[in-house]
């Protein structure tokens, strides 16, 4: 049985009638774990939960920001910095097998980790013309020293995460040609997420077989990720005594038809060993809904 109480603290200070800052700290812990394997075609998430030999996941957050807004409030800007410190975050073991595994809690170990970064938002809220555009730099890493006959990973230093992507910029932009006729483009840029590659083969004496020579953990990355959606926007009427409002969405995912990889895996043997990218929606796909809003 465990017991751990979290802390929420929140302070924010008004410089102005325009501009405010605000920080805060909080504590928070987790008792289920997700351990994630990228070797396989597609990427499978293992759910383990804490008990006797595999602690609770543990962090605290410090975060602050300032926020200023223009007198005609058409116009919002914010800016943000937080560190995260993280305890028995759950990883797995060089080699080990996830999948169909009865004893999981010996193939996989705690390591600690740190994620900081910097959030930038600048927002038009009103006018024929608006959106949003943001700018994110974070980082998320992991280090596992070895203990209990756990063999260090990556030799005891900092590595990325699963999820580290560094760079990430999202544009929302919408333009009102009439009460009736809208239309909707968003953007999304990110840094590819990493992976770990096989750089060579060698001779395994107790397999007797040729086997694949791994990279450090999560020393390569993935292609960058990029994505545009565009839509248009029909409203049927716009009458202001109705209490509904309802509009049809005629638009294209993926426009440029871009192949992200959604992960990267490898297939062979005995020294033919090839790397593939799986892409998943790698191909402009037009969609048409109809939204209801009460």
């Amino acid at each position: 049985t465990y017991f751990n109480p979290d802390v929420r603290l929140s302070v924010s200070y008004t410089l102005n009638e325009n501009s405010s800052v605000k920080a805060g700290f909080n504590t928070s812990h987790q008792y289920i774990h997700k351990v994630s394997n990228t070797v396989i075609m597609s990427p499978t998430d293992t759910w383990i939960l804490s008990n006797e030999k595999i602690k609770p996941q543990g962090g605290y957050q410090i975060s602050g920001g300032y926020y200023f807004q223009t007198g005609d409030k058409t116009y919002e800007l914010s800016a943000e910095v937080y560190y995260k410190g993280m305890s028995n975050y759950l990883t797995y073991r060089a080699g080990s097998q996830l999948v169909m595994n009865n004893s999981i809690e010996n193939d996989v170990a705690p390591a600690k980790g740190r994620a900081f970064g910097l959030e930038l938002q600048l927002k038009k809220l009103y006018g024929k013309f608006n959106g949003w555009i943001s700018y994110t730099y974070s980082r998320t890493q992991l280090q596992q020293k070895g203990n209990n006959g756990i063999m260090a990973i990556n030799d005891g230093k900092w590595f990325s995460a699963d999820y580290d992507t560094p760079h990430s910029l999202k544009v929302a932009a919408n333009y009102k040609f009439t009460h009736r006729y809208s239309i909707s483009v968003n953007a999304d840029y990110s840094t590819g997420r990493p992976f770990t590659a096989p750089i060579g083969t060698f001779y395994d004496e107790t397999q007797d077989q040729v086997v694949a020579l791994y990279s450090d953990r999560n020393n390569y990355r993935m292609p960058d990720y990029f994505r545009v959606d565009m839509s248009m926007n029909i409203e049927p009427g716009h009458k202001l005594t109705r209490k509904t409002r309802s509009w049809f969405s005629l638009g294209v995912y993926n426009l440029f038809g871009r192949k992200n990889a959604y992960s990267i895996y490898s297939e062979g043997g005995y020294g033919n060993i090839k790397t593939y990218k799986l892409s998943i929606f790698g191909a402009p796909i037009p969609f048409v809904s109809y939204n209801i809003k009460f």
